[in-house]
């Protein structure tokens, strides 16, 4: 599956080193040194996929993750010497799509970015998927574009593992599903730290659909088991 990669990188041997590797994958590469250089490539030329280094020179790597949230959805895979849990959920909250701490293989870097292009392919026009519509419309979801619409008016876009969980959830309403058979849909490591992934995407998904944990609608919490949705699926159109 051939995509447009951007690589953003500050170490020149590490970025022609990704460089090789992606385009032995049939990629299109682009890269950059720098946060400033980066966005301006983003902007030229769009990317499928950004590969960011978040310890970057002047404009930090948070920052480029900022912008690039705010242009579009396009998934980031962070790549980054700060090894620490709490600096993983950290770069997955501010909405990254998956987080690999150096030094790595590059075959597994390749290997995360193939999975991630799988799972934004899964959700593309082709082959369009049927839009999801829980309890007479609260929550209105197009799978393909990851677009949501909530009763209140408000809006948004989930990341391409929030929404690979919430229709994992969907697709078994009232079914309690484990954080192993989630972590499964979303393409993770199945080891104690990737297992909180799970948690920081429900985490997200009550953030921005209005879900309080304490009283939810959407997504009940089961105690030493997993999570199972609450809301009923409208019947299809």
């Amino acid at each position: 599956m051939s995509a447009r990669i951007l690589v953003v990188e500050d170490e020149p041997q590490l970025r022609n080193l990704l460089r090789l590797y992606l385009e032995r994958d049939g990629h299109h590469v682009t890269d950059a040194g720098n946060g400033p250089a980066a966005l301006a490539a983003y902007d030229a030329d769009g990317a499928d996929l950004v590969i960011l280094d978040l310890m970057l020179p002047g404009m930090q790597g948070e920052t480029v993750l900022e912008a690039l949230r705010d242009a579009g959805d396009v998934p980031v895979l962070i790549t980054s010497a700060r090894r620490s849990d709490a600096e993983r959920i950290a770069g997955l909250r501010a909405g990254a799509d998956d987080y690999l701490a150096k030094p790595f293989n590059p075959h597994e870097l390749t290997a995360r970015v193939a999975a991630i292009l799988r799972r934004t392919k899964s959700t593309a026009s082709d082959g369009r998927p049927p839009i999801l519509s829980v309890s007479g419309g609260r929550l209105v979801l197009d799978p393909g574009s990851r677009r949501y619409t909530l009763a209140s008016g408000a809006s948004g876009r989930l990341t391409p593992g929030e929404s690979s969980l919430l229709e994992a959830l969907a697709a078994r309403p009232g079914a309690v599903l484990t954080r192993q058979q989630l972590l499964d849909v979303v393409a993770r490591r199945p080891d104690e730290v990737y297992e909180r992934v799970v948690d920081v995407h429900v985490a997200n998904l009550r953030r921005k659909l209005d879900d309080d944990p304490g009283d939810p609608w959407l997504i009940e919490t089961v105690p030493a088991s997993g999570y199972r949705l609450l809301a009923v699926p409208d019947p299809r159109p």
